[in-house]
């Protein structure tokens, strides 16, 4: 499941890699992670394997739930920055990786067929700033890239690309997170530095949902429950809220949780419809009853959240200091980044 744009894009990008400060390794199996980890992911179609990258696109990926890790080759890791891994949920062995770049050829979508072990390029795709990737559980070939120009869609599985906004239209840019309706593949909602918006006709047109927001809030995660679609979470700058009417009005959730952290990512847990974990600058949270109310599982500022297909008690988290572990639901945590030190850096920035 998981860094934010425009205005401060060139800024951020000029910066990345002096902040994370990650060094160049040279694959093998039990190498180190080295620096902040910004997005993990658990592979549906491969036992207890996963996909961990850092803000500056080094990839690794682990066959034993976290135990080792191997470092994959990736074409522009130190070169960019890295935004979004999705592994795609029906043809096995295949990632999509969404990077931005200040040098325009490291920028775009990278998509491997077997297993980060090969790279190409998208073409529809390619020199564009790409900060988010989403897929639709209604239709298992329509995914989303979000961009800087805006919401690139896929009906066929990632072969082809098309940005589908009508001319004239006020549409989402940048797009730093996506998130599609469970049950209305035309239904997707899009998070930007200046708050969220939706669109029910696959992108044709658009309209903001604000109302409730903080203004000009970033939002950096956007989450719609699997059970009631109706029901949303947004992770943003100011907080965490929540929608009961598909997105027209939100609440922050500050009374509940005691504070408005900035928050990176909301993701539902498998094992209960009203669990929520959420990672934040302040470390990471849960809720069992929808966001009524909240504890904090761990201080270490976390900015992914993946589950284990096969057992969901299994909690992977990306944090400053690696991958971390739970197999309880997050009431205890190991490091799952085989030779790990302490990281003792600036904090990153999720996008």
């Amino acid at each position: 499941m998981p860094s934010r744009p425009v205005p401060r894009t060139v800024v951020w990008l000029a910066t990345l890699a002096t902040v994370f400060g990650v060094s160049p390794l040279r694959g093998g199996a039990d190498v180190s992670i080295t620096g902040p980890i910004t997005v993990v992911e658990a592979d549906p179609h491969h036992e207890g394997t996963l996909v961990a990258g850092t803000a500056t696109a080094v990839l690794y990926r682990s066959r034993d739930r976290g135990e080792s890790w191997t470092r994959l080759p990736f074409p522009a890791e130190l070169r960019s920055t890295l935004h979004a891994v999705l592994i795609d949920p029906i043809r096995a062995d295949v990632y999509l990786i969404a990077v931005t770049s200040e040098t325009p050829k490291y920028a775009g979508l990278f998509r491997s067929s077997d297993e980060g072990a090969t790279w190409e390029q998208i073409s529809d795709l390619r020199q564009k700033q790409v900060w988010s990737l989403a897929s639709s559980s209604a239709d298992s070939r329509l995914m989303a890239a979000g961009t800087e120009q805006g919401v690139f869609l896929t009906r066929d599985g990632g072969a082809n690309w098309t940005h589908f906004t009508q001319p004239g239209y006020s549409e989402p840019q940048p797009v730093v997170a996506l998130a599609f309706d469970p049950f209305r593949r035309n239904t997707l909602y899009a998070g930007t530095p200046h708050l969220a918006w939706k669109t029910t006709n696959g992108g044709a047109t658009w309209r903001a949902i604000r109302t409730g927001m903080q203004e000009d809030s970033d939002i950096f995660s956007i989450e719609v429950d699997g059970h009631r679609p109706r029901r949303l979470f947004a992770g943003a700058c100011s907080g965490i809220y929540r929608s009961l009417d598909g997105g027209n009005t939100w609440m922050n959730l500050e009374s509940a949780v005691g504070a408005r952290p900035r928050t990176y990512v909301v993701a539902h847990a498998p094992h209960g419809a009203d669990t929520l974990f959420v990672g934040t600058s302040d470390g990471l949270l849960v809720s069992a009853d929808g966001g009524m109310t909240w504890r904090k599982l761990s201080p270490r500022t976390a900015r992914s959240v993946a589950f284990d297909p096969l057992e969901p008690h299994r909690v992977f988290i990306g944090t400053e200091e690696g991958v971390l572990r739970s197999e309880d639901s997050g009431m205890h945590f190991i490091r799952a980044s085989q030779g790990l030190s302490d990281v003792s850096q600036s904090a990153p920035i999720k996008h």
